[in-house]
């Protein structure tokens, strides 16, 4: 009884780490796109097709209908500085984008891989300022996901392994109960 008990607490500690574990390295993009866009359709197939979709962390946002994620856009291309910014297919990772079908299929995989500040979702205000690009400041609150310090983002690094040792030392005390109660 008591191995089957110990065999269920490891296995149950083990499945929050390996889960929690597998998101960890992933680059990541917002996608922003158009739901009756051709070219839109074409490259989400492709990253359908590729396993794109699996390999990174891509938040698909449609502008077409949602005002807010269009907004965000332009606020991404004051960020960068382009004056002929507002079209989908656009991709944006760290401190890059692509825009048009053929330019993503051909180089995002590539650009991605190659970028070093992509692990984590691009901020307008983050971008601006690495570009020097003053007179595009942006609202806070327009990436909220990407607000704050380090330490939040270290505290979301711990997280899979607190859960992990909680549900460990919980299965021990409750081994260690259940095998006073027997004595």
């Amino acid at each position: 009884m008591r191995l089957k008990i110990s065999l269920v607490s490891i296995l149950i500690a083990t499945i929050p780490l390996i889960v929690f574990a597998q998101d960890v390295g992933k680059k990541k993009a917002y996608y922003f796109y158009g739901e009756q866009c051709p070219h839109c359709k074409k490259v989400d197939e492709y990253f359908k097709a590729n396993g794109i979709y699996d390999r990174y962390e891509i938040q698909k946002l449609e502008v077409s209908s949602n005002p807010f994620n269009g907004k965000l856009l332009l606020e991404f291309g004051k960020a960068f500085g382009a004056s002929d910014w507002g079209g989908v297919p656009t991709i944006i990772f760290g401190d890059k984008y692509l825009i048009g079908d053929q330019p993503i299929i051909d180089n995002f995989v590539k650009e991605i891989e190659a970028t070093e500040n992509a692990n984590e979702l691009p901020n307008p205000e983050k971008i601006s300022q690495s570009l020097g690009n003053e007179n595009s400041k942006t609202e806070s609150n327009s990436a909220p996901e990407q607000s704050g310090n380090n330490s939040k983002r270290k505290k979301k690094d711990y997280f899979p392994v607190v859960i992990g040792a909680l549900v460990v030392l919980g299965s021990g005390a409750l081994i260690y109960i259940n095998r006073n109660k027997k004595s």
